[in-house]
């Protein structure tokens, strides 16, 4: 009576071990596979980025681009031209100023830039806090630096940057990206 006993258990856990190593090896397949899937998906990815690339280097040198492709070109160099501002004035808050040539970050004072040898033209001085800016609907609007508070413009751009970082993980908040502007603007009237 024992006997039958171990030999049924014995059977009963080579039985087991068979289903659960038959198991094992279709998670492992299905695992290999949807590691091939996300692979895929990568190329794709980075494949579609790089025909939005060539499509907007064509734009950029002249070439025609189709109408819809045209529109968010232009809508690709408006944000740039956005991003090139905000770039020079996190640089002119810091006392420095982008090279033209290499993009570096180089001392407002320097007339060529130390990387490349470039010349460095000096920015535009910038109007002070509390004058009117002109919106893109030709109306003047008040900065808020007096206030405290982020422009239209600021929040959009700060919302698109919280947006990016969101999208990487790096980003907490509207709160954060409100923070540093204002830690900004209390540190610049210091």
């Amino acid at each position: 009576m024992a006997n039958e006993f171990f030999d049924g258990l014995g059977e009963t856990i080579t039985k087991t071990a068979k289903e659960l190593g038959e198991r094992a090896e279709k998670m492992y397949e299905s695992q290999r596979i949807r590691n091939r899937l996300t692979n895929e998906q990568k190329i794709v990815e980075r494949l579609k980025y790089n025909v939005g690339n060539t499509v907007y280097a064509r734009y950029s040198s002249g070439e025609d681009v189709d109408g819809e492709l045209a529109a968010l070109c232009e809508e690709i160099a408006q944000h740039t031209k956005k991003v090139a501002h905000y770039k020079d004035v996190i640089a002119a808050r810091k006392g420095e100023k982008y090279c033209p040539s290499c993009h570096k970050a180089v001392m407002r004072e320097a007339v060529f830039c130390p990387y490349c040898g470039a010349a460095c033209p000096s920015p535009e001085p910038e109007e002070p806090s509390g004058a009117q800016e002109t919106s893109e609907s030709g109306e003047p609007e008040e900065t808020t630096a007096e206030t405290g508070e982020e422009s239209p413009e600021e929040t959009e751009a700060c919302e698109d940057e919280n947006q990016g970082q969101a999208a990487e993980g790096e980003c907490d908040g509207a709160e954060s990206c409100g923070e540093e502007a204002k830690s900004g603007e209390a540190s610049e009237e210091e």
